[in-house]
């Protein structure tokens, strides 16, 4: 309509007419109206009216941006993680291989795990590529604005420990770990823990019932159960979860002698 006003005022628009369909938009609800402009030279042109359903969408998407720009900023990603792919994975046995294919389903399937609270526990020794697959997966849906959480389990203590050193309150990171769309802890258990630690981590694996989290841990079933601490944190954890074994040698060490 601006646009319109500028015509008239520059003498190219003689008139315009504005009718009413007497419809409203399907999406945004607002009426909807033919716009009938009559040119200085004559000619006669109508556009339909009425619908801002592109500027609401337009709106919704800087904010689904600006809020998964707080997550990638809360997350922890040492070295070079954030450019792990699934691409530039080496699988070297078959169980690796077909953990990068479930990875990458999940990821490309991203609204239906959301839609189904699926989560994953991804289990092997140190070097399978637990962490580099986890890490694609977080990279893939960071880059579709998805709200990921991608932090370890010691640092994400850490910061606990920050808090309430700092603040005396709990962290902002249990907020961002509680509401993430995706939520990938790494490294569970791989330091021993205290009491307490065991304490929060429940305390976020229960806040994350019904919501999807990708655990990687080098601890195998039996080792949660040999405590009964832990064992109730495991139980939680594969509510609503598929485990991903990977097995094979240390890509890391491949050709050191």
């Amino acid at each position: 309509m601006e646009q319109i006003k500028k015509m008239m005022h520059e003498n190219k628009i003689k008139h315009s007419e504005v009718e009413y369909t007497g419809e409203k938009c399907d999406g945004c609800g607002r009426d909807l109206k033919i716009v009938q402009i009559t040119f200085a030279d004559g000619e006669v042109k109508e556009n339909e009216s009425g619908c801002i359903c592109d500027r609401i969408k337009f709106v919704n998407d800087q904010q689904k941006k600006i809020k998964a720009d707080a997550f990638a900023k809360a997350s922890i990603m040492h070295g070079d993680y954030k450019e792990k792919t699934f691409d530039n994975y080496q699988a070297n046995s078959d169980e690796q291989v077909q953990a990068a294919k479930k990875m990458r389903y999940y990821a490309n399937h991203f609204d239906d795990m959301l839609s189904e609270s699926n989560c994953l526990l991804v289990q092997g020794t140190f070097g399978t590529g637990k962490t580099h697959l986890a890490a694609a997966v977080r990279n893939q849906l960071r880059a579709q604005d998805y709200q990921v959480l991608f932090i370890s389990l010691p640092d994400y203590v850490d910061k606990l420990k920050q808090g309430f050193k700092d603040l005396n309150q709990v962290h902002p990171i249990f907020k961002f770990a509680k509401e993430a769309d995706l939520l990938i802890l790494d490294d569970v258990g791989a330091n021993r823990m205290s009491e307490w630690e065991v304490s929060e981590l429940f305390r976020l694996v229960d806040a994350r019932r019904n919501k999807c989290t990708i655990y990687t841990t080098n601890l195998t079933s039996e080792q949660f159960r040999s405590s009964q601490a832990l064992y109730r944190v495991f139980s939680r954890m594969m509510e609503k979860a598929k485990a991903i074994v990977i097995d094979g040698d240390d890509y890391r060490m491949k050709g050191v002698k």
